[in-house]
This record gives C-alpha cells, structure tokens and sequence, in this order.
C-alpha cells in the first residue's frame, strides 16, 4: 500500500465501549506500528487448541508512525486492545504517552 492509498477497512467501526478520555474525531491516516520491544511475561489464565489467555503486569509498548496531508507524526504508547474485526482485519488500540 503507498502511503497515499488508505486501507480498504478504514470505515470500519467497532461496537465496544469506548473507554478513552477526550473527544474524537474523524481521522484519515496511513499508520505504521513498530513494536520496539519483542518479549513479554505473564501467567497462563487458560488455553484450547486455537489460543491461550495469558495476563502480564508489563506494557505492550508501540511506536506508531502516522501519515496524514503528507506529514508524519512519530508517537509512543502501548498496546491497549487488539480485536479481530473479521477474519482478515484487526483493530487495535492504543494510548499514547503524555509528554
């Protein structure tokens, strides 16, 4: 995908409780996410032959890269939810840094 293209599920919408403070607004962007660390530990809550449920005390930190107009804006944050919205998309949330 160039960075001018958007991807096919940018209308998508989630039906979750919205759990963010502040107001939103309507974005269309290009977003890269780039996760600086690669291992996390946790406790095993239970597990099937599709998956496992696991909780860890530490963070999921990202660095996301997002394009929009031409500009690119660098910010850092965690990983605060993932969802399969269908078999082939996922969203995924996450809460920037305060600086």
């Amino acid at each position: 995908m160039s960075s001018q293209q958007q991807p096919e599920h940018a209308q998508e919408t989630t039906s979750t409780d919205e759990r963010r403070d502040g107001a939103r607004r309507k974005i269309r962007a290009v977003v890269r996410m780039d996760l600086p660390e690669t291992h996390l530990v946790g406790s095993a809550e239970n597990i099937s032959r599709s998956g496992i449920l696991f909780f860890s005390d530490e963070p999921l930190r990202v660095r996301l890269e997002i394009e929009q107009h031409g500009e690119t804006r660098v910010v850092e944050g965690r990983l605060v939810r993932g969802q399969r919205m269908r078999d082939d998309h996922f969203g995924w949330a996450v809460e920037f840094d305060h600086d």
